[in-house]
């Protein structure tokens, strides 16, 4: 059974459509099609539900894509090995994000690993900390970069850290402080990440032992920020998300300290492979420069 099919039937399922996974794999609409035909035919069953917004995989799909994609990384980590024994540098790397990371930290790391490894591919999947626990899990990316917490089957090999502040707008009574304590927060409305992505925020407040008073559960950081500008509310924010933060916030560190672990989170059984392990190494090596320089 050619894995080209197993290949065009993870495309079509995780772009939902035919035609972009034809693109992305180089391939007319038609050969995706026929592919999945015949797939679909070995099995025995459908594999797709076709509408007219794009494709979804059928309940027997679903129950299918674990396997699928272990034979698709599996056969990519084969190529990877056979490359490193004939001393050539190739390989793709799938990696997960945040979208500040993808915007202040990542870029760097990409552009100058590429410039020395022209042969790895890296290719980013940008989301909240949810999405990227969840793609772990299916193995639809192979690390993340992201903070704790991580799901427990899963490796984490902390970079950096980054401090949380609270994010007040111009003219709030407490922006005259130079510290404040998360209690002094509560007094005011909070605008939070949609639940399930406000990890950084629950970290004071379990460590506070506090319950907030939420006004807004948006999704983005950008979202927050511009509701806060505007007098909405107040926020615990990371300083790493905060650098392009628009006009009329005031930040003020907080009391105690409170700050989230970025790192790397990656399954515990991929050591070995060679393109995983030339990005660790220059990670290491640009996050000890990076250090340096502060």
């Amino acid at each position: 059974m050619s894995i080209k099919k197993y290949r065009a039937l993870l495309e079509t399922i995780e772009s939902g459509s035919l035609t972009r996974a034809a693109e992305r794999l180089n391939y007319t609409q038609p050969g995706i099609s026929h592919m999945i035909l015949s797939l679909e035919d070995e099995f025995g069953f459908p594999l797709l539900i076709r509408g007219k917004n794009g494709v979804t995989p059928t309940a027997e799909a679903e129950k299918l894509l674990g396997y699928v994609r272990q034979i698709v990384n599996g056969e990519q980590k084969l190529m990877e090995e056979v490359g490193r024994i004939h001393g050539a540098d190739v390989g793709t790397l799938r990696i997960g994000c945040f979208f500040s990371l993808s915007i202040h930290f990542l870029p760097s790391i990409v552009a100058e690993f590429t410039e020395m490894h022209p042969g790895v591919e890296l290719q980013l999947f940008v989301g909240e900390h949810g999405e990227i626990c969840q793609w772990l899990h299916q193995g639809k990316i192979d690390l993340a970069f992201m903070s704790l917490p991580v799901p427990e089957e899963f490796s984490f090999i902390p970079l950096f850290d980054d401090p949380i502040y609270a994010v007040l707008p111009e003219g709030h009574p407490l922006a005259d402080n130079e510290r404040i304590r998360p209690q002094k927060l509560l007094e005011y409305p909070f605008i939070l990440q949609q639940q399930g992505s406000d990890e950084d925020a629950n970290r004071v407040f379990e460590g506070e032992k506090l319950t907030p008073k939420v006004r807004f559960r948006v999704r983005g950081d950008e979202a927050i920020q511009s509701m806060i500008a505007k007098g909405l509310g107040v926020s615990l924010v990371p300083e790493l998300v905060l650098s392009r933060r628009p006009e009329g916030l005031v930040l003020r560190p907080l009391e105690p300290e409170y700050h989230r672990v970025l790192g790397i989170a990656l399954p515990s059984n991929s050591e070995g492979a060679p393109a995983l392990n030339k990005l660790l190494d220059f990670v290491y090596e640009y996050c000890g420069r990076e250090s340096k320089k502060q």
